[in-house]
Protein backbone atom coordinates (compact mmCIF):
# COMPACT_ATOMS: atom_id res chain seq x y z
CA UNK A 1 0.00 0.00 0.00
CA UNK A 2 1.13 3.25 -1.08
CA UNK A 3 1.00 6.31 1.06
CA UNK A 4 0.10 9.93 -0.08
CA UNK A 5 1.71 12.56 1.42
CA UNK A 6 0.52 16.26 1.58
CA UNK A 7 2.08 19.58 1.96
CA UNK A 8 -0.48 20.75 4.39
CA UNK A 9 -1.62 19.32 7.83
CA UNK A 10 -4.06 16.64 8.61
CA UNK A 11 -5.95 19.26 10.91
CA UNK A 12 -6.27 21.83 7.53
CA UNK A 13 -7.98 19.28 5.57
CA UNK A 14 -10.05 18.67 8.90
CA UNK A 15 -11.36 21.88 9.53
CA UNK A 16 -11.95 22.51 5.54
CA UNK A 17 -14.49 19.30 5.37
CA UNK A 18 -16.10 20.28 8.34
CA UNK A 19 -16.90 23.93 6.88
CA UNK A 20 -17.45 22.09 3.69
CA UNK A 21 -20.31 19.97 5.39
CA UNK A 22 -21.51 22.81 7.30
CA UNK A 23 -21.92 25.00 4.06
CA UNK A 24 -23.37 22.77 1.44
CA UNK A 25 -24.04 19.37 3.41
CA UNK A 26 -20.75 17.60 1.78
CA UNK A 27 -17.34 16.96 1.78
CA UNK A 28 -14.27 18.65 0.38
CA UNK A 29 -11.00 17.65 -0.37
CA UNK A 30 -8.02 20.53 -0.40
CA UNK A 31 -6.30 20.40 -4.32
CA UNK A 32 -3.29 23.04 -2.86
CA UNK A 33 -3.02 25.06 0.24
CA UNK A 34 -0.37 27.72 1.16
CA UNK A 35 0.85 28.42 5.05
CA UNK A 36 0.65 31.81 5.62
CA UNK A 37 3.23 33.91 7.55
CA UNK A 38 1.63 34.29 10.70
CA UNK A 39 1.76 29.96 10.69
CA UNK A 40 -2.17 29.41 9.86
CA UNK A 41 -3.38 28.14 6.24
CA UNK A 42 -5.34 29.09 3.18
CA UNK A 43 -6.83 25.90 0.72
CA UNK A 44 -8.44 25.67 -2.08
CA UNK A 45 -10.95 23.00 -3.07
CA UNK A 46 -12.99 22.52 -6.84
CA UNK A 47 -15.72 24.43 -5.40
CA UNK A 48 -14.50 26.98 -2.84
CA UNK A 49 -11.40 28.86 -1.19
CA UNK A 50 -10.66 29.10 2.70
CA UNK A 51 -9.61 31.93 3.87
CA UNK A 52 -8.41 32.77 7.55
CA UNK A 53 -11.13 34.68 9.18
CA UNK A 54 -10.40 37.02 11.84
CA UNK A 55 -11.02 34.11 14.55
CA UNK A 56 -8.50 31.94 15.35
CA UNK A 57 -10.84 28.54 15.00
CA UNK A 58 -12.31 29.18 11.71
CA UNK A 59 -11.82 29.53 7.90
CA UNK A 60 -14.11 31.52 5.53
CA UNK A 61 -15.38 29.56 2.78
CA UNK A 62 -15.74 31.64 -0.10
CA UNK A 63 -17.04 29.58 -3.62
CA UNK A 64 -14.73 30.59 -7.07
CA UNK A 65 -17.62 32.29 -8.41
CA UNK A 66 -17.36 35.39 -5.56
CA UNK A 67 -13.59 36.24 -5.85
CA UNK A 68 -13.14 38.31 -8.81
CA UNK A 69 -9.61 38.61 -8.75
CA UNK A 70 -6.66 37.96 -6.88
CA UNK A 71 -2.87 39.45 -7.77
CA UNK A 72 0.97 38.53 -6.40
CA UNK A 73 3.22 41.39 -5.08
CA UNK A 74 6.36 39.42 -4.96
CA UNK A 75 8.32 42.67 -3.43
CA UNK A 76 6.32 42.02 -0.34
CA UNK A 77 5.06 38.94 -0.76
CA UNK A 78 1.31 39.67 -0.89
CA UNK A 79 -1.33 37.66 -2.10
CA UNK A 80 -4.45 39.85 -2.68
CA UNK A 81 -7.56 38.51 -3.01
CA UNK A 82 -10.70 40.43 -3.88
CA UNK A 83 -14.06 38.79 -3.35
CA UNK A 84 -16.96 40.64 -5.04
CA UNK A 85 -19.36 42.57 -3.22
CA UNK A 86 -22.89 44.67 -3.89
CA UNK A 87 -22.78 46.95 -6.99
CA UNK A 88 -21.47 50.18 -5.80
CA UNK A 89 -19.59 49.00 -2.76
CA UNK A 90 -15.83 48.31 -2.41
CA UNK A 91 -14.64 44.91 -3.42
CA UNK A 92 -13.17 43.02 0.28
CA UNK A 93 -9.80 42.43 -0.08
CA UNK A 94 -8.01 40.22 1.85
CA UNK A 95 -4.23 39.95 2.16
CA UNK A 96 -2.35 36.37 2.45
CA UNK A 97 1.33 37.37 3.94
CA UNK A 98 2.94 33.95 1.93
CA UNK A 99 6.45 33.18 1.08
CA UNK A 100 5.37 32.09 -2.58
CA UNK A 101 2.48 31.19 -3.71
CA UNK A 102 3.53 28.48 -5.09
CA UNK A 103 0.27 25.62 -6.08
CA UNK A 104 -2.44 27.32 -4.18
CA UNK A 105 -1.23 30.52 -6.71
CA UNK A 106 -1.94 28.23 -9.81
CA UNK A 107 -5.23 26.92 -8.30
CA UNK A 108 -6.42 30.07 -7.36
CA UNK A 109 -5.98 31.55 -11.00
CA UNK A 110 -7.68 28.65 -12.83
CA UNK A 111 -10.87 28.52 -10.32
CA UNK A 112 -11.13 32.23 -10.84
CA UNK A 113 -11.10 31.83 -14.46
CA UNK A 114 -13.45 28.73 -15.11
CA UNK A 115 -15.93 30.24 -12.94
CA UNK A 116 -16.16 33.31 -15.56
CA UNK A 117 -18.64 32.44 -18.37
CA UNK A 118 -19.77 35.55 -19.78
CA UNK A 119 -17.30 39.10 -19.17
CA UNK A 120 -18.30 42.05 -21.44
CA UNK A 121 -17.20 45.90 -21.26
CA UNK A 122 -20.62 48.14 -22.18
CA UNK A 123 -19.19 52.17 -22.86
CA UNK A 124 -21.37 54.38 -20.67
CA UNK A 125 -19.83 57.86 -20.90
CA UNK A 126 -17.74 57.75 -23.66
CA UNK A 127 -14.53 54.88 -23.48
CA UNK A 128 -15.94 54.53 -19.59
CA UNK A 129 -18.34 52.49 -19.23
CA UNK A 130 -19.16 48.95 -16.91
CA UNK A 131 -17.45 45.76 -16.98
CA UNK A 132 -20.07 42.91 -16.64
CA UNK A 133 -19.27 39.48 -15.38
CA UNK A 134 -21.28 36.72 -15.74
CA UNK A 135 -19.85 33.53 -12.73
CA UNK A 136 -20.87 30.85 -11.74
CA UNK A 137 -18.84 27.85 -9.52
CA UNK A 138 -17.15 25.76 -12.15
CA UNK A 139 -17.85 22.53 -9.86
CA UNK A 140 -21.26 22.12 -10.30
CA UNK A 141 -22.62 22.20 -13.81
CA UNK A 142 -26.14 23.47 -13.09
CA UNK A 143 -24.95 26.64 -10.44
CA UNK A 144 -27.00 29.49 -10.68
CA UNK A 145 -25.08 32.72 -12.02
CA UNK A 146 -23.71 35.33 -10.02
CA UNK A 147 -23.34 38.90 -12.01
CA UNK A 148 -21.30 41.53 -11.13
CA UNK A 149 -21.10 45.29 -12.73
CA UNK A 150 -18.01 46.90 -12.06
CA UNK A 151 -17.83 50.53 -12.67
CA UNK A 152 -14.45 52.00 -14.92
CA UNK A 153 -12.35 54.82 -13.02
CA UNK A 154 -14.16 57.74 -12.80
CA UNK A 155 -17.87 56.53 -12.87
CA UNK A 156 -19.41 56.54 -9.75
CA UNK A 157 -22.68 54.78 -8.92
CA UNK A 158 -24.25 58.60 -8.01
CA UNK A 159 -23.83 60.27 -10.46
CA UNK A 160 -26.65 60.82 -12.35
CA UNK A 161 -28.04 57.75 -14.76
CA UNK A 162 -24.85 55.72 -14.39
CA UNK A 163 -27.11 52.84 -12.11
CA UNK A 164 -30.25 52.82 -14.50
CA UNK A 165 -27.28 52.71 -17.95
CA UNK A 166 -25.56 49.93 -16.06
CA UNK A 167 -28.65 47.50 -15.54
CA UNK A 168 -29.90 48.26 -18.82
CA UNK A 169 -26.13 47.20 -20.33
CA UNK A 170 -26.69 44.00 -17.77
CA UNK A 171 -30.50 43.15 -19.14
CA UNK A 172 -28.75 43.51 -22.95
CA UNK A 173 -25.60 41.39 -22.32
CA UNK A 174 -28.08 38.64 -20.66
CA UNK A 175 -30.55 38.54 -22.86
CA UNK A 176 -28.05 38.51 -25.53
CA UNK A 177 -26.44 35.13 -23.89
CA UNK A 178 -29.79 34.00 -22.74
CA UNK A 179 -29.32 34.01 -19.16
Amino acid sequence: MRLLRTAWPRELADAVSATAREATGSKEDILAAVQLADGRWAAGTRAAVYLPSDSEDADRRIGWERIERANWDSEASVLHIYETTDFGTPLRATELKVEDPGRFGQLLRERVDASIIVQRHVPLAGKRGVRIVGRRNPSVTDAPVTWNLVLDKGLEPDQPGVVDAAEDALRQVRDEFGI
